[in-house]
């Protein structure tokens, strides 16, 4: 039922504008919608509808209003607070044969910029943090194709500048600075064949997108340790490579065939796989803006439009790759010592790049270990221990090398003791002393009740409702990344503790990505970990304050305070 019909709403100057969207070949009834004030809403006025249909229905054997096509209501609204919602009831139809049942659903009013009817607070929550994909959502639902490609391009430069797509940087790096010398046309074929290949893998993933929606979950499908293991194995591999162990090419034969010149360097197949690798290494990041747009993608259902735009956002990620292969080789030296040291420094990113990987499957006091491993080493080849330098680049690298010694040591003893954050290696495990009872203000992430059913997650939210208490639920997985840099810096901060310490919180447990998780991301139109829930004191979900990606603390405070607030 909520795969062909799906409603959202706004509320401006005492009315609501509630959204619904048709999938074809479907209908709804006009005389089968029903409107509920839910929280925050006192009172509802008389719907107006948009113009409707009149057919001879076969159920009801007789000629009925109904409305295939996307269309708006307006409802008036009286009393409403800082998170009104009204429950909608309706019924609907495919035009194949099959009739739905009566349905009703609840929905959040999202308060517009200039609306009457929201405090400070709630207003800050829906613009700034409630729903930044929504916006950008708006913005794809709003424009024509050839508008929402450009924002596609856009967002793919803006995605290409966030920590996660770093490690697409190096490997980049290391197909062409990896290469011997070549000509301009070249590193334009080479850097061309990579961003098409990447650009064309998303593109795949937005056509599945748009025929499967949210049940796909491609998230977690990518995490699979018998894809990541290899693709660790082969940046391992690369790396070596880029250290002068061996040089990574194609057959002799096979590569006179495709180039006709054995001294020529770069494979444009070579190209092309790396590109798709780089595409399959950056899936994981779920930001804001690209979590808008595939819940755009998935609810249109157009597969044409979910490939087309997806391929624009490769494109635009690939644009800063594009500038940086075209410039990188003219930045650097021809040859020499320091182009050895270029490449050994691309190998090391390279080696961070299968850690980083790892890092999604493999408990965190090992990856600390890894981590100090490559650290160490790093530091000893950049001459930490020598002892008679004497050039002034030489005791700069020596610096270096001994910072990273240092901070390498503290990662191996860090991971050794058991603890987790990297960039607190040698933080105590047990940061309150056994028995004192206070450990929520300093560890807040301990107070959070680990589950992996739903039927846990039911039971715990049904005990927050008889206590009358907010729950937070966090979705998590441990292979995801974004989720252990929420745990570690976000619900720690002291901008959210004493307002964390005030609600339950639920840890929902997603790692082994079983059938239930699957159907439960579906439900709420979540593509995977990050996702924070907010339920009232009544149980109830407030999904204007859904949290997909990233998130700041200060952007969970504004969160919580509304969800407080609600209490009040």
């Amino acid at each position: 039922m909520e795969e062909a019909f799906s409603f959202s709403g706004t509320v401006e100057n005492n009315t609501a504008t509630i959204n619904v969207q048709v999938t074809p070949e479907h209908y709804l009834y006009k005389h089968q919608f029903q409107f509920t004030p839910q929280s925050d809403i006192s009172a509802l006025g008389n719907a107006t509808y948009p113009t409707s249909e009149l057919i001879f229905d076969p159920y009801y054997n007789k000629n009925l209003e109904t409305f295939s096509q996307n269309f708006t209501i307006q409802l008036p609204v009286t009393n409403a607070g800082t998170l009104p919602e009204v429950q909608v009831g309706f019924q609907g139809c495919a035009k194949a044969g099959l009739c739905y049942p009566p349905h009703s659903i609840t929905i959040p009013l999202v308060a517009q910029n200039t609306g009457t009817m929201s405090t400070s607070a709630e207003q800050a929550s829906s613009s700034q943090n409630s729903a930044p994909d929504s916006i950008y959502q708006q913005q794809l639902e709003g424009n024509s194709l050839p508008v929402a490609l450009m924002l596609f391009i856009l967002a793919g430069i803006g995605l290409s500048l966030t920590p996660c797509v770093l490690p697409m940087f190096p490997i980049l790096s290391s197909l062409i600075l990896g290469a011997k010398e070549q000509s301009k046309g070249r590193t334009i074929a080479l850097t061309s064949t990579y961003v098409l290949t990447m650009s064309a893998t998303f593109a795949v993933a937005g056509t599945l997108m748009g025929l499967f929606g949210a049940s796909l979950n491609l998230q977690a499908k990518l995490q699979s340790p018998w894809l990541l293991i290899p693709m660790a194995i082969l940046f391992v591999l690369l790396a070596l490579s880029m250290f002068g162990l061996y040089e990574v090419q194609l057959p002799t034969k096979l590569r006179e065939k495709l180039s006709g010149n054995q001294q020529q360097s770069g494979s444009l197949s070579g190209a092309a796989v790396m590109g798709m690798l780089s595409a399959l290494v950056v899936s994981p990041c779920v930001s804001a803006p690209l979590a808008g747009a595939l819940i755009y993608i998935s609810s249109t259902g157009d597969a044409l439009f979910g490939g087309l735009t997806l391929f624009a956002l490769g494109l635009g990620m690939g644009i800063p790759l594009f500038v940086l292969a075209l410039g990188g080789r003219h930045w650097l030296p021809k040859s020499g010592a320091w182009m050895n040291g270029i490449r050994s420094f691309f190998g090391v990113l390279l080696l961070g790049v299968a850690i980083w990987m790892l890092e999604r499957i493999i408990p965190a006091p090992l990856t600390l270990l890894l981590w100090g491993a490559l650290l160490i080493g790093s530091g000893i080849f950049a001459g930490a221990l020598k002892l008679n330098t004497e050039a002034a680049s030489q005791k700069l690298k020596q610096a270096v090398g001994i910072l990273c010694l240092i901070y390498g040591t503290c990662l191996i003893v860090g991971g050794a003791m058991g603890n987790q954050d990297p960039l607190r290696p040698l933080a105590s495990v047990t940061a309150q002393p056994p028995g004192s009872g206070n450990v929520s203000n300093s560890a807040p992430t301990s107070n959070f009740t680990k589950i992996t059913t739903l039927k846990e997650l039911d039971a715990l939210l049904a005990d927050a409702a008889i206590q009358q208490k907010p729950a937070l639920v966090d979705v998590y997985a441990d292979w995801c990344i974004s989720c252990k840099v929420i745990e570690r810096t976000v619900f720690p901060d002291p901008l959210v503790t004493d307002q964390l310490n005030q609600l339950t919180l639920i840890k929902l447990d997603i790692t082994d990505n079983t059938r239930e998780h699957q159907q439960y991301l579906n439900q709420n139109s979540l593509f995977g970990p990050p996702a924070l829930l907010f339920f009232d004191g009544s149980g109830k979900e407030a999904p204007a304050l859904k949290s997909q990606g990233e998130i700041t603390a200060e952007q969970l405070h504004q969160k919580l305070t509304a969800l407080l607030n609600r209490q009040t």
